[in-house]
């Protein structure tokens, strides 16, 4: 299956708000320490992973997907059909 490219201009796409109400954000990761074990040099090396980004509002951490608003459940309860 060959790939498909799609262009989307930049303005058209919906920000991602943190909580705060802000836009701003860094980038975060997570420092990871491998055991010379491991190694490819045999030495005690750090792998870096992205974990998400910070607010730079807040400092609330955000993920690097949306999540998914839950459903609410109804809070109506029928009684007596």
């Amino acid at each position: 299956m060959e790939k498909m490219n799609i262009n989307i201009p930049i303005e058209q796409l919906k920000d991602r708000v943190c909580s705060c109400g802000g836009t701003i954000f860094i980038s975060a990761v997570a420092l990871k320490e491998i055991p010379a074990l491991y190694s490819p040099s045999g030495k005690v090396e750090t792998a870096i992973t992205q974990v998400g980004f910070v607010c730079c509002g807040c400092g609330a951490l955000m993920s690097l997907r949306p999540v998914e608003p839950k459903e609410e459940k109804s809070k109506i309860t029928l009684v007596g059909g």
